[in-house]
């Protein structure tokens, strides 16, 4: 676990690798999930009901997915702790304790280190497209500070073949970033039925994101020729893909 870093805003979160390694989890008081959302939502229409598929496949999708995950984490119903405890079971009078001491818990989110790089790249892809507070800026700084240092711990010497797509590689303006997000999550996933998933293999998974790679460009062709045969637009497919893969514990 990395020393957990304070912003300006006293939303204060610490993060931490997974049992397995496959992700991050991001833990924080409730005041600080809820401020996080008010942030996303003040910028970016998150969870518009009335977004279009397009909008969904691209960067809006993938921020949008977060800020779900992120609602839905201040609610207690992903990660929570109580006085360090894992809670395992609700009752009335837990929900009850869970909004009058707030203070003696602590909730969190748990995403898998491909979710959690699209994310990334979504979140500047939108502040590029948008115009934001200023303390949006600051922490998205200290996400991306507390992830380099994450991946580092994994492994210094395989860190430089990930850090680019921490820091512009993921052609986020790609109009079907959710689909390849999705992709490499998927194929990634699988990689850790059979071993322990290394950073490097997370990189070669993640080259599928790089505009003009030869991974990008076969996966590209992969979804117009699906879009094709099904005569639909490429926002508008649905991977089908084996549940089982998605039942592997991060």
């Amino acid at each position: 676990m990395i020393p957990t870093i304070e912003n300006r805003l006293k939303v204060v979160f610490r993060f931490g690798n997974t049992k397995h390694m496959l992700g991050v989890r991001i833990w924080g008081d409730r005041w600080s999930f809820h401020e996080l959302h008010e942030l996303l939502s003040e910028c970016w229409d998150c969870e518009n009901g009335d977004m279009s598929r397009a909008e969904g496949c691209s960067y809006i999708g993938v921020i949008s997915y977060f800020s779900y995950e992120v609602r839905h984490a201040f609610m207690g119903d992903r990660l929570v702790l109580l006085d360090g405890k894992p809670v395992k079971e609700w009752s009335d009078g837990m929900f009850q304790l869970f909004e009058k001491e707030m203070k003696r818990f602590e909730v969190g989110i748990e995403l898998t280190w491909p979710h959690m790089l699209f994310i990334m790249a979504s979140w500047w892809e939108c502040l590029r497209h948008q115009d934001c507070p200023m303390r949006v800026m600051d922490i998205m700084r200290e996400f991306t500070e507390n992830i380099e240092h994450l991946l580092q711990q994994r492994s210094k010497t395989q860190y430089p073949k990930i850090e680019p797509y921490l820091h512009g590689a993921i052609y986020a303006a790609n109009p079907y970033l959710m689909h390849f997000m999705e992709h490499i999550n998927y194929e990634y996933l699988r990689w850790s039925t059979f071993s322990r998933v290394s950073l490097s293999t997370l990189a070669d998974e993640m080259i599928c994101a790089a505009y003009g790679t030869y991974q990008y460009d076969g996966y590209m062709s992969t979804l117009k020729k699906h879009a094709k045969k099904l005569d639909c637009p490429i926002e508008e497919l649905r991977a089908q893909v084996d549940d089982s893969v998605y039942d592997v514990e991060l």
